[in-house]
């Protein structure tokens, strides 16, 4: 189907604001200047952004340039921006960073040298131009940087060299807006203010310092006059962050009054333009404040103490959550064991039983024969019992056949038990690997502290952001200390962080219970199913679930034990179990299909073995990963292609080695999966198609083929029939 409709319309609602914002920043940023000589920054901008809104900076800068009257005196910088446009229409990689810096440096030389011969000042302002289009080069570099990197990880990141590159940005762009002066105010000095107090709020005094030393810096380039005013920010912005008043008002109240008093200090004139921009600063703050998120900023600098190790906190809970898994597997076998007798029989001689009992036994003349490491009764003719000796010696060959499968089936266990090594080896080489994830230590502590002001304990709070920029929350709680109700918990994080959750159904492990909620992503599944026993049982064999895993990755799991009954239910219904509470508590899906395996080869004497059929879809990307053992066809309607994903694999608990079938696919909004048990025959297959390609919902598909599957099956035989239908929706919220 290709995007869908609403992210389409999404998109094209973004590409106009960015359209809009880089019109307004053409239009503002022409009639700027830095160190007395017109502004770079619309150069930059036209350099950094693409094709469409390079245009949109080139005609804000135009219309701008009418208005004032002021199209001879920006001739060049028009001209380079007009040159930026058609580099960028006839090459693609000017679209990316280093073709960015490029375009820029040379269209400025280029239209700088175009403008010097016309009106005789070439070469003498060559070399001018040439510095000039070399530092808007770099900036429109460090600005597509920035965009690029903002588009693909959401997050402004202020770490490490990109730092260093959002400094220079901000350096350049607020230098430009500190040179447009009104009547009575500075637009530059309000922003850099605003900047700057809420850097000393969030990050205390290094955000305050950092932050109002960078406004400082953009000041200077402007005028010594307007640097010197700029100069008490970052003292201010130190006194701030130091005092950490914990209100929005009474901070800007005391930041205002420390610039106050500070440009008294250093001498400066207290007039009138430079206090209503710091008053207008410190209210753009106040309205600011309260929608400021670290979601969408990174800064790193967590102190050990307050950032935990993450990884190390999830193997402890995974660890324990394998051991309730074994506990719980080695109960499920003691039951197992308790209804049967499993006691191999003890093998005696047939004729010594037979013979011990005779009255004859006595004047009875009989040897033993032996052939092929067995012993073979020899009687005479005149046995009353040769009967009963023939019946015992069946019964002890069978038992002898018995004993030797049971030993054969026992001396697996060396082979399992590399096997579950493998698994170990494998669990741990996943935990050294490093999560593409950003903890927020504010909104850990945040979180802990309203739940302790509400009479919960929690042993355990991490916040953290994933790959996509969703919020993650992570609450343990000890067994004596788990609360009566999670929708609770949910309800108060919410309310406190003032965004919608969605909660996870909780993990326990031997030692403690893990509460997840997480920030809903983009997209969301529908899902139906439907479940018909086979004619001669009254139970299904068959066992199914969805759950996510804590992050948003949801989880669609088919089972079907062998047979039908309750020993086939008993199967499935453990495999399934075993399997969430793995993946629930953190194992990868290959890992924990294996460890079940594991489990289910030795948890009985008795054959026990059951498919698994994993669906498992990650709603930030709509990327679905399929994963069968043994199991049947999963058939998915992508666009207007139906897939059919199938494999000749074993089911869980026949080998002790897992043979597993992982496929990936990309879905979108609209795209329909269909899973079902070994109750639908393959004759069904072109029927389920004709469904998929019709203008059927998800929840008439599942109907439809459970009460038409008997149409399609040519054997008398009818296997128990479980259908699960999934369509990818996108998100309300």
């Amino acid at each position: 189907m290709g995007k869908t409709q609403k992210t389409g319309h999404n998109q094209f609602i973004k590409s106009i604001a960015g359209i809009f914002l880089s019109f307004a920043g053409g239009f503002v940023f022409s009639a700027s200047n830095i160190a007395g000589i017109a502004s770079f920054a619309d150069i930059s901008l036209a350099g950094a952004v693409n094709l469409p809104c390079a245009i949109a900076v080139l005609i804000g800068g135009i219309v701008r340039c009418v208005i004032t009257d002021s199209v001879g005196r920006s001739i060049v910088k028009l001209a380079a921006m007009s040159v930026i446009v058609i580099a960028k229409m006839f090459s693609e990689k000017c679209s990316y960073p280093k073709g960015c810096g490029i375009v820029t440096i040379a269209s400025v030389i280029i239209a700088g040298t175009a403008v010097s011969v016309l009106i005789n000042e070439f070469p003498q302002k060559l070399l001018f131009y040439v510095l000039y289009g070399t530092i808007s080069g770099f900036t429109a570099y460090s600005a597509s940087e920035l965009i690029s990197d903002l588009q693909e990880h959401k997050v402004i990141n202020l770490n490490g060299t990109f730092g260093c590159v959002y400094s220079i940005v901000y350096i350049v762009y607020i230098a430009s807006l500190y040179s447009m002066e009104f009547s009575s105010i500075n637009i530059g000095l309000i922003i850099a203010a605003g900047i700057t107090l809420m850097a000393s709020f969030y990050y205390h005094s290094i955000g305050g310092i950092v932050c109002g030393a960078l406004s400082t810096c953009g000041a200077f380039f402007v005028s010594p006059e307007l640097g010197m005013t700029a100069s008490m920010l970052p003292i201010a912005g130190l006194l701030t962050g130091f005092i950490r008043i914990r209100r929005i008002f009474l901070t800007s109240v005391f930041f205002t009054l420390s610039c106050f008093m500070l440009t008294v200090l250093i001498g400066s004139d207290v007039n009138p333009e430079l206090t209503l921009s710091i008053i207008c600063g410190a209210a753009l703050f106040v309205i600011a404040a309260p929608y400021y998120s670290d979601k969408w900023i990174s800064v790193g600098g967590e102190k050990k103490t307050e950032s935990p190790d993450i990884n190390s906190i999830k193997m402890n809970f995974l660890s324990d959550a394998i051991e309730a898994v074994r506990l719980d597997s080695a109960k499920i076998s003691a039951v197992l064991a308790a209804g049967k007798n499993t006691e191999i029989p003890k093998v005696v001689n047939p004729r010594k039983r037979v013979c011990s009992s005779c009255y004859r036994r006595s004047i009875c003349r009989t040897s033993d024969m032996e052939t092929a490491g067995e012993m073979i009764p020899v009687l005479p003719e005149s046995c009353i019992r040769k009967r009963d000796v023939a019946e015992e010696l069946e019964n002890d060959i069978r038992n002898r056949t018995a004993e030797q499968l049971m030993r054969l089936r026992f001396s697996d266990e060396r082979e399992l038990i590399n096997e579950q090594l493998k698994i170990t080896g494998e669990i741990v080489r996943s935990s050294g690997e490093k999560a593409d994830i950003r903890y927020s230590g504010a909104k850990s502590r945040q979180i802990a502290k309203n739940l302790e002001n509400h009479g919960m304990n929690p042993s355990n709070v991490t916040s953290y952001y994933n790959s996509a920029n969703r919020l993650i929350i992570e609450i343990y709680f000890a067994v004596n200390e788990i609360p009566e109700s999670r929708t609770r918990i949910c309800d108060l994080i919410s309310d406190e962080l003032e965004m919608n959750f969605s909660v996870a159904v909780p993990v326990s492990s031997a030692k403690e219970m893990r509460i997840c909620l997480y920030e809903n992503p983009p997209y969301e599944i529908e899902v139906y199913s439907a479940s018909v026993c086979a004619p001669e049982s009254k139970i299904s064999g068959d066992s199914s679930s969805v759950f996510a895993d804590g992050t948003g990755v949801n989880y669609i799991v088919l089972s079907d034990g062998m047979g039908s009954g309750k020993n086939a239910a008993i199967d499935s219904h453990l495999v399934i179990g075993m399997f969430r509470r793995l993946i629930c508590g953190g194992m990868s899906c290959s890992s924990a299909i294996k460890l079940v395996n594991s489990i289910m080869v030795t948890k009985s004497r008795e054959e026990s073995f059951a498919t698994l059929d994993v669906v498992k879809i990650d709603l930030d990307t709509c990327q679905m990963t399929s994963i069968k053992s043994g199991a049947a066809a999963t058939i998915i309607r992508k666009g207007e292609d139906v897939i059919k994903i199938s494999s000749p694999t074993f089911p869980i608990g026949i080998s002790t080695q897992a043979e597993l079938y992982i496929s990936e696919h990309e879905l979108a909004e609209g795209d329909m999966i269909v899973m079902f048990s070994d109750g639908i025959t393959e004759n069904a297959y072109l029927f389920i198609k004709e469904l998929l390609l019709g203008e059927n919902s998800i929840r008439d598909i599942v109907r439809e083929i459970t009460e038409k599957a008997d149409v399609f099956n040519p054997s008398l035989h009818s296997d128990d029939i479980t259908v699960i239908g999934i369509e990818i929706k996108a998100s309300e919220s």
